[in-house]
């Protein structure tokens, strides 16, 4: 069973979802029990978690915190993960703290340095290297920290230059809301943690886990940080029940991570209780303290939370 003080998430997969479904298992998520609702931050749909499919309706992430927040009392919120191609950090400290005031300081503030080329490319936003996104992200990260604490801010920086830039207001949460990082990266992408993260969320499987969070360890003593003041999470999409779209799924997994079998079963909380039960306290013993499961489009979803709630969170 999940230890005491394990926390509990959820993401909606926003893809071909109409605002109500939406709502459905927000709304639903609460009331089960479930600590924090996640959004990705995404302008074109990967239904299978590999193929772009450009056609299919996607809400917008950041109107979407800003209207749930308003149909919810007590649960967490929060973009899982705003990429920091899409917006000027001016831009995007000013949306975090808007959000922050609408939903009463419940705000989780996720960021990431953006993955998905075609979603770049289709609407003309740059997607330079890696590098250069790591970077980039490493400035937004500072500029925000500066705009939710500072009454003006200065900044000289490879790609942002702010001149006595204000922000107000500032965010309900002081210093500024929790941020939390997207990262698998064990060169740079870990060090930003290490630096930066009040908590790190990262999408893999158990059997990977150990070296990442190695990894994090040396860059925080290198950052002279205590690795375990930060709080990790583990976003795994849920399917309680296999049918031919969920076996489609895995396939799809199996091919971008180059794996199959076992290997390709471990990014996803799917198969009976004893297998599932298994995953997840693979991942609590190795320190990971908030599970966050991914539901998608297929109909059912928040029957499928409360069926998880009922074996798995009590």
């Amino acid at each position: 069973m999940p230890e005491e003080g394990t926390r509990f998430g959820v993401q909606i997969a926003c893809a071909a979802m109409h605002w109500p479904e939406c709502l459905e298992i927000t709304q639903a998520a609460e009331e089960l029990g479930y600590q924090s609702v996640w959004v990705p931050d995404h302008y074109t749909a990967t239904p299978d978690g590999l193929t772009p499919d450009i056609h299919l309706p996607l809400l917008d992430g950041w109107t979407a915190l800003a209207a749930l927040a308003q149909a919810t009392r007590r649960v967490r919120l929060g973009p899982l993960v705003a990429s920091a191609t899409f917006r000027h950090p001016g831009i995007l400290a000013k949306l975090a703290a808007t959000v922050d005031h609408v939903r009463g300081g419940r705000l989780e503030l996720g960021l990431g340095g953006g993955w998905f080329e075609l979603e770049h490319t289709s609407l003309g936003i740059p997607f330079p290297g890696i590098g250069v996104r790591l970077r980039r992200l490493e400035e937004t990260i500072r500029i925000v920290r500066a705009l939710f604490t500072q009454e003006a801010v200065d900044f000289e920086g490879e790609f942002f230059q702010l001149r006595g830039a204000v922000s107000e207001p500032k965010p309900l949460q002081k210093p500024m809301p929790p941020l939390v990082i997207g990262a698998t990266g064990e060169k740079v992408a870990l060090r930003n943690v290490a630096r930066y993260a009040d908590h790190w969320n990262t999408y893999c499987p158990a059997e990977w886990y150990p070296a990442k969070l190695a990894a994090l360890r040396r860059h925080c003593e290198a950052a002279g940080r205590d690795a375990d003041s930060i709080h990790r999470s583990v976003m795994l999409p849920l399917y309680l029940e296999e049918d031919e779209a969920v076996g489609r799924k895995l396939a799809s997994w199996g091919r971008m991570v180059r794996a199959q079998g076992d290997a390709v079963r471990e990014w996803f909380l799917v198969g009976d209780e004893a297998e599932i039960r298994g995953r997840l306290d693979r991942f609590l013993a190795l320190g990971v303290g908030t599970i966050i499961v991914q539901v998608d489009r297929r109909a059912g979803n928040a029957r499928t939370l409360e069926r998880f709630a009922k074996t798995f969170l009590r």
